[in-house]
């Protein structure tokens, strides 16, 4: 099929590196857009920030929600593509595109009827920030509904072979950002700017053009097919297979606002030392992220065509390679914290308190690259069941360790509790996937 390519063939490390690259390169592309915002507003000062930090929690929670379509469609297409079940992958496709516009306006209802409640939680101890908090919400929460649109269309591309034609669309939407963002956020001549308004309005016309830029591309693609209709039980299928992970997402949100509740006691420049600590994060995240949909669709087409042999010399190879990103990005983070987290903000207070944060969380960087990475083998083979329960378990344990080492070591024992965690679920998710690859059998003809 046009635009497909099988993964099923071909020497294992240049298939894969071939997918894996353009989708790095793409999520690097997403996340620069909260970089980009980050880097402007933070010239406004702490507060802006932590007025997007604390918006960007119920923004994350709809990212976490949509997972549960996102990810079940892509597993079920990228095992259709793999036993050449062409049909049957345009009704998941067409399902999951029906499901994730329904998933995404009943969460918009959901912000504007309860957006005072949902920011007044974390009392922020400012009308202003909890003002400018409520307007970023409000508008970013409908550029999520067409950010969840772009990641679906990127999935089911990934999927099929194809990570380039997302990359190059991504690619477009945060140039346009770029140029938008210290326009609409500082003005220009007469025109005084929107400051954190500013920022979310750039940041949806991004995401509105970026859609736009899918639908024309793929009007044409055999795959994304008007004609194929919607089927109920296709529907169970995708929200079976990506309901484990909603879960373990939606609750790793949940933990991280009562985090965020706990850091606040520190006062809001804690809370915007998080926000722009987990933007610097995400450059590892964001990375591994790549190598992680690519092993999803690699070992998702291999799966569907029973090539078992495939999918365990590509974990191997997969493993080598995050723990050599892992060490190096780790290395960065404690080697260079100051440097890292002065690109964001510059005043002594906050400058400190994120010193010791990236130095910290440095220390898990190789162990949370090794879960991503692993989540994305489990992902492939369809067992989404399997991270969570692990993910969950010890994520959770960051509230009561953050309570317990909070008391000695304050503010840092919160970014010690997150790390522990990190390393916690790196060890344990590699080692059980290592003992599920000598047990693993040939999937079913049926998918």
């Amino acid at each position: 099929m046009k635009g497909t390519t099988d993964l099923t063939q071909g020497p294992i490390m240049p298939t894969l590196m071939k997918l894996t690259l353009p989708i790095i390169a793409t999520n690097f592309i997403s996340t620069t857009y909260g970089l980009v915002d980050m880097i402007w507003v933070g010239r406004l000062g702490s507060g802006p920030v932590a007025a997007i930090g604390t918006a960007s929690f119920f923004i994350n929670l709809a990212i976490a929600l949509s997972t549960m379509i996102t990810i079940g469609t892509g597993i079920k297409v990228s095992h259709c593509m793999g036993a050449g079940k062409v049909d049957k992958a345009k009704i998941y496709v067409k399902n999951g595109f029906i499901m994730s516009v329904l998933l995404s306006l009943l969460y918009v209802v959901f912000i504007f009827l309860t957006q005072n409640q949902l920011i007044g939680f974390f009392e922020l101890g400012s009308i202003e920030i909890e003002r400018m908090s409520k307007q970023y919400l409000l508008i970013s929460i409908l550029a999520t509904v067409f950010s969840i649109l772009n990641t679906l269309y990127a999935t089911i591309l990934n999927a099929m072979g194809n990570s380039r034609q997302p990359f190059q669309l991504f690619s477009i939407g945060l140039i346009l950002n770029i140029i938008l963002d210290p326009f609409l956020i500082f003005g220009v001549g007469s025109f005084e700017g929107w400051g954190v308004v500013g920022a979310a309005i750039a940041t949806l016309t991004a995401n509105i053009v970026v859609t736009t830029l899918f639908i024309i591309q793929t009007r044409n693609l055999e795959l994304i097919s008007k004609s194929s209709v919607w089927d109920s039980r296709h529907m169970k299928e995708v929200i079976r297979m990506g309901i484990p992970i909603t879960i373990q997402r939606v609750t790793f949100t949940l933990i991280s606002i009562i985090i965020a509740k706990i850091i606040v006691r520190w006062g809001a420049d804690a809370i915007a030392v998080q926000k722009v600590g987990i933007q610097i994060e995400s450059i590892s995240y964001l990375t591994i992220g790549g190598l992680q949909g690519a092993i999803a669709a690699f070992f998702g087409q291999n799966y569907g065509a029973r090539r078992i042999d495939r999918i365990q010399q590509g974990y191997h190879k997969a493993l080598v390679l995050t723990s050599v990103f892992g060490i190096v990005i780790s290395l960065i983070f404690i080697l260079f914290p100051k440097l890292l987290f002065s690109l964001f903000l510059s005043d002594q207070a906050s400058l400190a308190l994120g010193t010791d944060y990236m130095r910290i969380i440095g220390f898990s960087q190789l162990f949370m690259c090794m879960e991503l990475m692993t989540v994305g083998a489990f992902n492939g083979i369809g067992k989404t069941h399997v991270p969570p329960i692990f993910s969950i378990t010890f994520t959770a344990l960051r509230i009561p360790l953050a309570l317990i080492l909070s008391e000695p070591f304050g503010l840092n024992g919160v970014w010690m509790s997150i790390a522990l965690s990190s390393v916690f679920k790196g060890v344990v998710l590699v080692f059980w996937f290592r003992r599920s690859l000598g047990k693993m059998k040939v999937p079913q003809t049926g998918i």
